[in-house]
């Protein structure tokens, strides 16, 4: 059963691989999902980093033609790797591909490794978000916490009342209650 592409927003793809017969078919399954398609080979000293996918074979040095840090891709990344072996296993797992293939592979290995990977990669990146939203709030209730502590020594304020005094402070300058916290502490910081 094919999906139907045109409920899918178009993708665009950037292939590096050799254009064998497997490499053929993989151009035409990527096309036939309406996808905007740019096939290089020999591949490039850098890949691009606006893409939604990379499909590449698996050659020395990729780590470095990546526009990313590992663990910190924008594009989902599948590594078309050698029929007979005769890879490097650590400089693939310094990558951090969402998918890899070993050649020969038909069109519905492609279509189905394609899925999952893309699948998998955006529940990163969303994994990625949420952390980055933590690890804000865990710095927004240290300053409200450093505030309190600047707000008890500097007024001889109790804990509630400091925090009082920082919620009414920011809704009277209509802010939010890290950031007029996060004010006291950069003033206080200044005065030192």
């Amino acid at each position: 059963m094919r999906h139907d592409s045109s409920l899918q927003p178009r993708l665009s793809a950037f292939v590096a691989c050799e254009r064998d017969a497997t490499g053929e078919a993989l151009l035409r399954e990527l096309q036939s999902r309406r996808g905007i398609v740019t096939h290089v080979w020999p591949p490039p000293d850098r890949f691009p980093y606006d893409v939604d996918v990379i499909v590449t074979d698996m050659i020395d040095g990729l780590g470095e033609r990546l526009p990313w840090m590992p663990g910190e891709s924008t594009a989902t990344l599948m590594v078309l790797l050698p029929e007979r072996g005769g890879f490097d296993r650590k400089q693939l797992l310094d990558c951090s591909p969402d998918a890899v293939l070993f050649r020969p592979f038909g069109a519905a290995e492609f279509a189905t490794t394609l899925a999952v990977a893309r699948s998998q990669h955006g529940y990163i990146r969303r994994l990625r978000t949420r952390i980055a939203r933590l690890d804000e709030n865990v710095k927004g209730i240290r300053d409200i916490e450093r505030a309190k502590i600047i707000l008890m020594t500097q007024r001889g304020m109790d804990e509630d009342g400091a925090y009082s005094f920082i919620r009414n402070q920011a809704m009277e300058r209509r802010v939010t209650i890290v950031t007029l916290a996060r004010a006291i502490v950069d003033s206080h910081e200044l005065l030192k």
